[in-house]
């Protein structure tokens, strides 16, 4: 029974499907994959550059104090447009590094993700996306449900993480309080960076695991029925039907131009109707085997035999021997398994044109 579009959607999609989609924006990315290494890569450049970025708040601490320090000695108004404009230049210093980074990685990840794409589809105005039932129905679909799980994850990590980093360095929190100002801001360090290792880490971890469910997410929401896959080829290719058609007939073109080389042939096997195979038989070859001059099936064997006819070259019915002939091409020579078939076909023209020969003679 044939398929009528419906039916279950069984068939993995088509390249041909995979790449609509792709022009459509619709491809697979797990966001969680570039806000994890992102968010690692950003920590590891502010102590990388914690240095340089606490010299350089320093540098403008001291400027500050000492403009307004300058100031107040003259009797003048501190010069708080220039202090503004110094603090955007310090600003800027300290964040260029960790900005740079997180933007860097976010275009890197996301080409490797999805490679080069550039469309507008996604951001296309969509009646359907305003559309308020179909806002309510994807409240409740497997995506959503798949975030909120990763969100709850997250959540219970970070506070079981917090709580284990809190409670190993909690004899170092009271010691803080008796210490100097820079060992606590060193201890304080190292109880951030543990932290931010250890949620790095689980992070990067539920990443990987987003990103092959997103990917066989992906293909499972985009999977064909089989009715789907042959509307795409006849879109694509034609209808088989009409396409086996068209092969055929060019075939037969390209075999009737043999036509012509008929009037050379020995004889002409045929299968009454369908199938003519014009042979010819050349003793100086040095495989000495007969050869395949033209062959035809439907209009371009009733062409072959009518040039048989015309002239005079001997028409043999056998129909084995004709299908066997047109699994041939033009030009082959006749494999061993033929040669007796062949022979006693030439056999019989032979005799034939011998006695035609006898009796014009008489």
């Amino acid at each position: 029974m044939a398929d009528g579009g419906g039916g279950e959607k069984t068939e993995e999609p088509t390249p041909e499907r995979l790449r609509k989609l792709r022009e459509d924006g619709n491809i697979p990315k797990s966001q969680d994959v570039i806000s994890s290494i992102s968010f690692v890569a950003v920590f590891v450049t502010l102590a990388k550059s914690f240095r340089y970025m606490s010299d350089q708040m320093l540098q403008y601490t001291r400027l500050s104090m000492q403009v307004a320090n300058d100031a107040y000695g003259d009797g003048k108004l501190v010069p708080v447009i220039p202090l503004l404009w110094e603090a955007l230049a310090v600003g800027g210093k300290v964040c260029a590094g960790p900005l740079a980074a997180a933007v860097l990685l976010g275009v890197v990840l996301n080409i490797a993700q999805v490679g080069f794409l550039f469309t507008v589809k996604p951001i296309t105005p969509d009646i359907n996306k305003i559309n308020p039932i179909n806002g309510l129905k994807g409240l409740f679909n497997m995506k959503k449900v798949v975030e909120l799980l990763k969100n709850i994850i997250k959540f219970v990590v970070i506070a079981y993480v917090s709580y284990l980093s809190l409670k190993k360095s909690s004899r170092d929190v009271v010691m803080i309080l008796r210490s100097d100002l820079f060992i606590g801001v060193k201890i304080i360090g190292g109880i951030i960076a543990d932290f931010v290792i250890k949620i790095g880490v689980a992070f990067v971890a539920i990443a990987a695991a987003d990103y092959f469910y997103q990917r066989q997410r992906y293909l499972k929401d985009n999977m064909m029925t089989k009715h789907d896959i042959k509307q795409e080829y006849k879109q694509s290719e034609g209808d088989p039907h009409h396409k086996a058609e068209r092969r055929r007939m060019h075939q037969e073109i390209l075999q009737g131009g043999g036509s012509k080389a008929v009037k050379n042939a020995d004889v002409v096997v045929r299968n009454p109707d369908h199938i003519a195979v014009a042979l010819k038989y050349d003793r100086t070859k040095k495989s000495s085997a007969p050869t395949i001059v033209a062959k035809g099936e439907r209009l371009w064997a009733e062409k072959i035999i009518a040039e048989a006819e015309a002239n005079g070259i001997p028409i043999v019915r056998n129909v084995p021997l004709a299908q066997a002939l047109n699994k041939l091409d033009v030009g082959d020579d006749i494999p061993e398994e033929l040669y007796q078939a062949v022979a006693e076909v030439l056999t019989f023209v032979y005799n034939l044109s011998q006695e035609q020969k006898k009796k014009r003679g008489r």
